[in-house]
């Protein structure tokens, strides 16, 4: 086990390591195209000492949670996802002898599927991550034989494009994801984070062994991804559970690659990452909407929160949740500026809104830039709590795009996350996750600041909502009130009963298959309600805080007194409410998304004028982060600090920092 003694010796041996700046304030000098870029600025020293402490807790968690011995014998397949990242917080802590043994044992499969590469497992996108830091940052750790035989594999490996290459451990096409079914030379799974794990590990290992080919193409693919990210976002936007496994390969990149043209690609790519991450993350928490949501609990509910936590910080918890991808940031010499810190600290004058354009899911992984955005979002940033939705809501069947939630703080959690679905299944209270029968209809959302008309068509349809159980729910006069701690929220129902507290659901929820406390969801609970019939039902949703209401029977007798649903229209899909605090939104239900119409304090909403953007401040709101469809700049202004990174349309990048 990791004491703290051993974890220091562990960050004295990093010091010394080419990338001293893992542990340091320093920062890589890039040379961008068109000249050197100029180094990008210290971090702040307090913002370093408070990173550091927190890597000496979560190498020391790590160390507890998994011991080295026996891990090294998880390798098949892609088991390495979470032993390699384990081993290597071992190392990092100084645990070295064991950890070494383990991370070098001989892969399961090293004489079947890799008998080509030296036994050395370079498939799966998952291991090739791991695979990366390990030959790089522990070369001088690990045994010269062993390394020798990393090298020789990844020399044969990247001789010639190994997408797509005839494998001789293949045997006919199935639903595997193997060699043996797919008949390649490298994963072939092409979701936005496995493509950036595969094209940044074949780029590195090509660059280290001379495969001059291989290396060009795989440079063009890069390049043109960053490219294609300034100009129409990301694909696998905002995932709470694939986040931070599209940061990883990156950050390899960022720290392993010697040609600057590579390296300052990188750098934009995690400073895009980074931003988009700052725009959602508070507190430990990571509010929606987002794509490929799996429906996780809060705080550090995905690899989202979980490894933005890690540069952020300002969370009253650690997280314990490890995905194993934490030593990649541990170890890395990359910082994000300054003022996407701050943006995700949210130092800049509150409340604020903005509007966001979203891709279509391969838009960026294929460089399609023809393709117009798919998902139109707004956030709404306030004093103590977050809610965003998408107007689309979530296509009915098997998606996994979460279209509505709000975090609002907590001074024990950090901040607390209220999810809903108009659905029957609590467990999917995030996205139906590619299972049918989770979403009861076709949905749509219009939101103005703190207000929401949320409608499905479906009159009949069950809604849940799933909330930490410390938030206290009374109903009044048909109105359901949430009581967080400084944020207040008034459910009200649209042909709907209101929603109540629902011991049977929550009972399911918390519980496991095999009748045990579900470890995910222990302290929550699980409100419900039910269509009345008819065409359309929903809910409209009021969020208030200080000092819009002085408290919480300030906010209620404002609801009671002043808060109107016109329902009159509900049969054709409209609905206008007037909230407790004067403003008023109203929805039009129409077929397409960007046909609905959304109405905001009596003004229409502009839909094609969203789509002309990435991101955008509605009126009256700060500039916090801005950038033009197909524009190529990102800009982000928060704290007293500006940022602002551009990509031209063949990937070379260049930065300002004010």
């Amino acid at each position: 086990m990791c004491q703290l003694l051993p974890l220091f010796a562990g960050l004295f041996w990093i010091s010394t390591h080419p990338l001293a700046s893992a542990v340091g304030m320093d920062t890589v000098s890039l040379e961008a195209a068109g000249g050197v870029e100029e180094s990008r600025d210290s971090w702040p020293e307090d913002w370093e000492r408070e990173f550091q402490a927190r890597k000496q807790r979560v190498l020391e968690g790590m160390c507890r949670s998994q011991k080295a011995k026996g891990l090294g014998g998880h390798t098949h397949f892609e088991n390495e996802k979470r032993a390699y990242g384990f081993l290597m917080a071992h190392l990092l802590a100084g645990d070295r002898e064991t950890a070494l043994r383990e991370i070098q044992r001989e892969d399961a499969q090293a004489r079947s599927w890799h008998a080509h590469t030296a036994g050395i497992d370079y498939y799966a996108c998952f291991t090739l991550k791991h695979q990366v830091r390990k030959y790089f940052l522990f070369s001088d750790q690990l045994d010269p034989a062993y390394k020798q035989r990393m090298f020789d594999g990844a020399k044969v490996w990247t001789e010639r494009d190994p997408l797509r290459r005839p494998h001789p451990a293949f045997v006919k096409p199935g639903d595997g994801w193997g060699p043996d079914a797919k008949n390649s030379w490298v994963d072939v799974r092409n979701t936005e984070n496995l493509f950036l794990m595969r094209i940044s590990s074949v780029y590195l290992m090509a660059e280290e062994t001379g495969n001059e080919a291989t290396r060009t193409l795989y440079k063009s693919q890069i390049l043109r991804y960053v490219a294609s990210l300034y100009r129409v976002g990301m694909g696998e936007w905002d995932s709470e559970n694939y986040h931070g496994h599209s940061i990883v390969p990156l950050l390899n990149l960022f720290d392993f690659a010697k040609d600057p043209e590579v390296k300052a690609a990188a750098r934009a790519g995690l400073d895009y990452l980074y931003a988009l991450g700052a725009v959602k993350y508070w507190r430990g928490g990571f509010n929606g909407p987002s794509n490929r949501d799996y429906s996780h609990p809060q705080p550090f509910g995905g690899s989202a929160a979980c490894l933005l936590w890690l540069f952020f910080g300002d969370a009253p918890l650690d997280n314990t949740r490890y995905e194993s991808d934490e030593v990649h940031v541990l170890s890395s010499s990359y910082r994000p500026p300054e003022a996407i810190v701050r943006l995700a600290r949210k130092e800049f004058d509150r409340p604020a809104e903005l509007f966001a354009s979203k891709p279509g899911y391969s838009a960026t992984t294929s460089s399609n830039w023809t393709s117009p955005p798919e998902f139109f979002e707004t956030q709404f940033i306030g004093r103590t709590f977050q809610m965003g939705s998408l107007v689309n809501g979530t296509t009915a069947g098997q998606t996994a795009v979460n279209r509505f939630k709000i975090l609002a703080r907590n001074t024990r959690r950090g901040a607390v996350a209220l999810q809903a679905v108009p659905g029957p299944d609590p467990r999917f209270v995030g996205s139906a996750r590619y299972a049918a029968g989770k979403v009861s209809g076709e949905n749509r959302v219009g939101q103005h600041r703190g207000l929401a008309v949320w409608l499905t068509r479906d009159g009949q349809s069950p809604w849940v909502w799933v909330l930490p159980e410390e938030v206290e729910v009374e109903t009044t006069e048909g109105v359901t009130f949430l009581q967080c701690e400084s944020t207040w929220v008034a459910l009200h129902p649209i042909q709907t009963t209101p929603p109540m507290l629902d011991t049977e659901r929550t009972e399911a929820l918390t519980t496991t298959a095999k009748g045990k406390s579900d470890p995910l969801w222990t302290g929550h609970r699980v409100l419900s309600a039910q269509g009345k019939g008819g065409n359309f039902c929903g809910v409209a949703v009021e969020v208030g805080e200080p000092p819009d209401f002085a408290d919480f029977a300030d906010f209620k007798r404002a609801t009671r007194d002043h808060a109107r649903l016109d329902t009159r229209q509900i049969a054709e899909g409209e609905v206008e409410f007037l909230g407790a605090n004067g403003r008023r939104v109203r929805l039009r239900f129409a077929d397409q998304p960007g046909q609905t119409t959304v109405w905001r304090d009596a003004v229409r909403h502009d839909w094609a004028e969203h789509a002309r953007h990435l991101y955008r401040p509605a009126p009256g709101s700060p500039a916090v982060i801005e950038q033009a469809w197909l524009g190529g700049t990102l800009t982000v202004r928060a704290g007293g600090s500006t940022f602002t990174a551009t990509v031209d349309p063949q990937g070379h990048a260049t930065f300002s920092n004010q």
